[in-house]
C-alpha cells in the first residue's frame, strides 16, 4: 500500500464522517494506564499516589510525520484506606494525532472506585471493585490542507466537544501463596457523545467494551510469570491481545524488578477476517519507585512499527508493600 493513497483514504474516512472517527487508541502496555483501561482499576495499587505518563508512535515508517501519535498523562490518589473498603480518585489527560490534516482527539476525565475486600486482606480472600469515569471529549481537524473534490462544505466545524461517560467492574483475587488473578471489564462511552464535525450531522461515538485479565504464578525464587489478555471491541474494530511477562525480583522482599514479554494481538480487519498479525517485544523496569517502559510491536499486514514508551512514579507512604510489577494492579506477588 503506498502512503499517498493511504493518506487519502484517511482523509476521506474523516471527513465522510467515518467509523475512523469512533475508535480510540489502544494502548500495547495497557497495563502501564490502568485507569485508561478500567475506570475500576483506580488506585488499584499499593501506595498513597500513582503518576504515569505514555507515548504511542503508531506507523512512523509507513506514514512518516502523518503517523498515529498517542500520548496520555494520569495521576491517581487514595484518600479512603481501610482493611475492608478502599476508595480512590483520579484523573486522566489523553491526546491522540493522526494524519496530515492533524487530527486530534482528545479528552480529560476524573474517575472514581470503590474497592471492597470479601475477607481478611491478611490471608487468602477475594475484593470487588466497582468504578465510574465523567469526562469532556473533543476532536478537531485543521482544513487549511484540505483539498475538496468539489466546493468546500459550509456547515463544518473545527472542533466538537461532549460529555463522555463510562464505568467498570473488577474482581480479583489473592493467596497467601502470593498467588493472584484478576479480571475486569468496562463499557466506554456510556452516552455515545456526538462527534460530527457538522453543524447538522448526527455521528454518535462507538461504545467500547474491555475485557481484561491477568495472574501471577510464582515459579522459583525471585521469578514469576504473568499471563495476560485484553479483549477490546468498538464499532466495526474488534482486537484480542495475549501474552506473557517474565518478571524477576533482583531482592524476593523488595518491590524492584525487571520484566520483560511476548505478547500477540489479532485483530480483524475491514473485510470481516480476524488474523494474527502484529507482534510486540516489550520490556519494563521498576526501581525504587520509578517505572519504566518500552514495547516494539510489528504490523506484518502493512510491513509497519510502533513504538511505545512509559514512565511512571508510585509514593508508597507508610507501611506499604510494593507493587505486583507491570501489572499495578495487585499488591505483591513478590515470591519469598
Amino acid at each position: 500500500m503506498k502512503i499517498k493513497s493511504l493518506l487519502f483514504t484517511l482523509t476521506l474516512m474523516f471527513f465522510a464522517g467515518s467509523k475512523a472517527l469512533s475508535q480510540d487508541a489502544v494502548f500495547t502496555q495497557w497495563e502501564n494506564m490502568p485507569v485508561y483501561l478500567n475506570p475500576a482499576l483506580t488506585g488499584n495499587f499499593d501506595g498513597l499516589l500513582r503518576l504515569r505518563a505514555q507515548h504511542r508512535n503508531q506507523w512512523r515508517s509507513l506514514l512518516g510525520a502523518s503517523s498515529y501519535k498517542t500520548s496520555a498523562v494520569s495521576a491517581e490518589y487514595k484518600f479512603s484506606n481501610t482493611s475492608t473498603r478502599k476508595i480512590s480518585i483520579g484523573a486522566l489527560f489523553i491526546n491522540d494525532k493522526a494524519g496530515s490534516l492533524d487530527f486530534r482527539n482528545g479528552s480529560i476525565n476524573f474517575s472514581t472506585s470503590v474497592v471492597q475486600n470479601l475477607g481478611n486482606p491478611d490471608k487468602a480472600h477475594h475484593s470487588i471493585a466497582l468504578g465510574f469515569n465523567v469526562g469532556w471529549a473533543s476532536k478537531k481537524l485543521d482544513y487549511e490542507n484540505a483539498q475538496w473534490p468539489g466546493p468546500a462544505p459550509t456547515d463544518l466545524n473545527e472542533k466538537t466537544s461532549e460529555p463522555d461517560l463510562s464505568a467498570g467492574l473488577l474482581w480479583q483475587y489473592k493467596s497467601n501463596t502470593h498467588f493472584s488473578f484478576q479480571l475486569g471489564g468496562a463499557l466506554d462511552h456510556l452516552n455515545n457523545p456526538n462527534v460530527s464535525f457538522s453543524d447538522t450531522g448526527v455521528y454518535k461515538l462507538n461504545h467500547r467494551y474491555n475485557l481484561h485479565g491477568n495472574m501471577e504464578i510464582p515459579l522459583v525464587r525471585s521469578f514469576s510469570m504473568a499471563p495476560s489478555f485484553l479483549l477490546t471491541s468498538q464499532g466495526y474494530s474488534e482486537q484480542i491481545a495475549f501474552g506473557i511477562n517474565n518478571r524477576w525480583y533482583p531482592k524476593s522482599s523488595s518491590p524492584n524488578f525487571v520484566e520483560l514479554g511476548f505478547f500477540a494481538k489479532t485483530t480483524k480487519n475491514y473485510s470481516g477476517t480476524t488474523d494474527v498479525n502484529i507482534y510486540v517485544l516489550s520490556a519494563t523496569v521498576e526501581i525504587n519507585s520509578f517505572l519504566v517502559g518500552f514495547a516494539f510491536e510489528r504490523f506484518n499486514e502493512l510491513e509497519t512499527n510502533t513504538y511505545e514508551f512509559s514512565l511512571g512514579y508510585t509514593i508508597r507512604g507508610h507501611g506499604s508493600k510494593g507493587t505486583a510489577g507491570n501489572l499495578g494492579l495487585m499488591e505483591p506477588g513478590i515470591v519469598p
